[in-house]
């Protein structure tokens, strides 16, 4: 299948009229790529499920923060547990979310609301992205008609690529999270909750852009 372009992947979306609030997210202007990286606003998101089957599995818990002008806005630290469907099953051995605790949680279409209403306008970031951007994809068509679409920088996949393009010089060949924040000098922290890895995440993006230039070098191109 072509990959078609942000741009018109979205202005097929809108003739389908999705549901608000992910309308307003289509009716959002797109980022130029030229634009340098203190400019932007990103939301660092990360989420738990209960597997990696991304059409069965259920979201669990979502994370985000906002960075703007190059900074980790705090303020903006959202941690959302969500009422799944079914019981987390052998899941909670991995990030502890048991089927009482989330039995307390927030209906799935209440959390995506927020969400949505929070990356209007922004770039999402995301350690790993395929498997949490393909179920936020799956239940936005569910909910609203159309997925999310929206620009995405992959952490994961920047490292990636950088490491491509020059001789390995990392201790570890591995491209987890707590494994290439340890590359970049970064503490470590506990994993498998969402709030946590978001902000974790959020924390290598600004130490990428650190050693390729600083905010106001780095453009947005040069990340997606």
């Amino acid at each position: 299948m072509r990959a078609w372009p942000l741009a018109i992947r979205r202005r097929l979306a809108k003739r389908k009229r999705p549901a608000p609030p992910l309308a307003a997210v289509l009716d959002s202007r797109l980022p130029v790529a030229s634009t340098r990286f203190r400019e932007l606003e990103l939301l660092c998101l990360d989420v738990e499920t209960t597997g990696l089957d991304t059409r069965r599995d259920e979201i669990l818990s979502v994370g985000w923060v906002v960075i703007r002008q190059g900074r980790i806005d705090l303020s903006t630290a959202t941690r959302s547990l969500v009422r799944p469907a079914g019981p987390v099953g052998r899941s909670a051995t991995i990030h502890g979310l048991t089927d009482s605790a989330v039995a307390a949680g927030t209906p799935l279409e209440a959390v995506l609301e927020r969400l949505l209403e929070s990356v209007v306008g922004r770039v999402l970031v995301v350690h790993h992205a395929g498997l949490d951007k393909a179920l936020l994809d799956r239940e936005c068509r569910r909910c609203y008609g159309a997925p999310l679409l929206v620009p995405v920088i992959d952490t994961l996949a920047v490292e990636r690529r950088s490491r491509l393009r020059r001789p390995v010089t990392a201790k570890r060949n591995s491209l987890r999270l707590a494994d290439l924040r340890a590359e970049y000098g970064l503490p470590r922290y506990g994993a498998h909750d969402a709030l946590t890895d978001a902000q974790a995440t959020a924390e290598l993006l600004l130490a990428m852009v650190a050693r390729r230039g600083g905010p106001t070098r780095v453009r947005l191109s040069d990340l997606l």
